[in-house]
């Protein structure tokens, strides 16, 4: 019996330490959670302010886990394990983290410090946090400001009027009229994130970057203040000394001033005067070298009449002093006084000569020349005079299945203000010429031959035909004109390839024949 009634008294003693277990635990964690009052020089108490009041003054110190608080003197409510901290206030969480201030308040149950005047938080990766008024949370370890701040790390110096900072993260979050001062460039925003281990900073809000290089309009994105590479989305821009780069998409490096741009890449150049559109672009500010891939367009906006210009890829880049323009494979321009196709193109300011590759063709008005090779020259960005180097051939056309034509090895066309006024033709010499009578009724068909062609022309008519030496030709009158005298050999009316407007420059042309 005395077996069993002891057995008895050790289960039911098991039983009531089993229901007890849930209060010693909190009970111990109450008292762990306890502020200890570990040294002050002296102690007294009012019973005015209250009975669980202590007034401690003279190098006083506390404890709590693992946090420690030094002061001057302190008003410590033990009952509500809470605390008012006066003059040098210092308080340390490990060796991680240290606050200072001129004064706080202390809630030990919370965990909650709150510090003012003159606060300095500093984290022990060397940034420091500035403000009046802070409040930080020792649970979730946040700092908090609402009365402006100032966060100084290694290189940059972030302020706003609001914000958090968090000392595990090393998150920063600061809000309204917010300022990155960086030794070489200054981003301003409302809302800003910002991580001080890695010095990356989050756009939330639209933020302006200056320096002197360049400018940049972030919508959203991040930017490293480090190696200042930045990935910038929704339309954000740069804009150096000679363009602006837009795109939904920004790739930029200030450092390097490389900027990769992905759908819809606008390249505003304001040396050049053109606007380069596509999906894909590439700018180098440098050595001034842009490219444009995805249905690319160059718009050449510097005189009356605007130049639409587009190929698959286009480039354009700067010297120490001139300006280049390739567009390779598949050219197709528009102007409204001239039209072209080519495989390439290529102008350099440098002489001021556009060259057309594989086997172009160029219109205007009535007019068609094509030709193995161009080179047009300008001047103040206008046609000047046209060289056509191989199998050239000059078309208009006169009436329906009439044209007058002229062929050779070579050909010369001088242009004033849009037309071609004069064109020179070398070796192997041929023209098909259709004359009209005085009221410009076609009288017949003139064919001729020689060594050299010239041709004065205004108003789109040809005035003067001069065949060296020793022309020979057969004249047809209308109606004997031979089927086989209409045309020259290797004639051929593109017309239908001709680009009509600015759209139509992305037409794909068929393949000539």
């Amino acid at each position: 019996m005395k077996r069993t009634r002891n057995t008895r008294l050790l289960t039911v003693a098991s039983f009531v330490l089993l229901l007890t277990m849930p209060s010693i635990a909190l009970a111990l964690e109450n008292k762990k959670q306890q502020i200890f009052l570990e040294h002050a020089e002296t102690l007294s108490f009012d019973e005015r302010i209250s009975a669980d009041f202590q007034l401690l003054q003279g190098d006083v110190r506390f404890r709590h886990d693992s946090a420690r608080l030094f002061c001057d003197s302190a008003h410590f409510y033990p009952e509500n394990n809470s605390l008012h901290a006066f003059g040098n206030v210092h308080m340390e969480q490990g060796d991680s983290l240290f606050l200072y201030g001129a004064w706080m308040f202390y809630e030990g149950n919370k965990r909650l410090v709150k510090v003012r005047e003159n606060v300095r938080l500093e984290n022990r990766d060397k940034v420091t946090l500035f403000t009046d008024s802070l409040n930080y949370d020792r649970v979730q370890q946040i700092g908090y400001f609402f009365e402006g701040g100032l966060l100084v790390d290694g290189t940059n110096e972030l302020s706003a009027d609001f914000g958090q900072y968090n000392t595990v993260t090393k998150m920063a979050n600061f809000q309204d009229f917010v300022r990155l001062q960086h030794p070489q460039f200054v981003m301003t925003s409302d809302q800003l994130l910002y991580n001080t281990t890695t010095e990356v900073a989050y756009v939330i809000t639209p933020a302006e970057i200056v320096s002197d290089s360049a400018y940049i309009y972030a919508v959203n994105g991040w930017y490293n203040t480090q190696s200042e590479a930045s990935m910038l989305y929704q339309r954000s821009y740069v804009v150096n000394q000679r363009r602006r780069l837009t795109a939904d998409t920004l790739d930029y490096n200030r450092l390097l001033g490389i900027g990769k741009g992905y759908g819809n890449v606008v390249i505003e150049d304001s040396v050049q005067q053109i606007t380069l559109t596509g999906q894909h672009g590439y700018s180098e500010e440098l050595t001034g070298f842009a490219q444009l891939v995805g249905r690319p367009l160059l718009t050449e906006h510097s005189s009356t009449d605007t130049l639409y210009l587009h190929a698959d890829t286009l480039e354009t880049s700067k010297d120490s002093i001139y300006n280049q323009v390739r567009a390779l494979h598949n050219v197709r321009f528009y102007r409204f006084d001239f039209q072209g196709l080519a495989d390439s193109l290529f102008y350099t300011t440098q002489d001021s000569v556009l060259h057309l590759y594989g086997a172009p063709i160029l219109w205007s008005e009535q007019q068609q020349l094509t030709g193995k090779y161009m080179q047009m020259y300008t001047k103040n960005n206008q046609p000047e005079r046209l060289y056509v180097d191989q199998a050239a051939m000059v078309i208009t056309k006169e009436a329906d299945s009439l044209y007058n034509q002229s062929s050779g090895k070579n050909l010369t066309a001088y242009i004033d203000s849009g037309e071609v006024r004069r064109v020179l033709i070398d070796g192997n010499a041929e023209t098909v010429y259709l004359p009209r009578d005085d009221d410009q009724t076609l009288m017949g068909l003139n064919r001729l031959e020689g060594s050299s062609i010239v041709m004065d022309r205004n108003d789109g008519k040809i005035e003067r035909m001069v065949v060296w030496p020793q022309p020979k030709g057969t004249f047809y009158p209308m109606e004997k004109i031979e089927p086989t005298a209409r045309f020259l050999k290797n004639f051929i009316w593109w017309e239908a390839l001709r680009p009509t407007s600015p759209i139509d420059v992305f037409r794909r042309s068929a393949e000539r024949q």
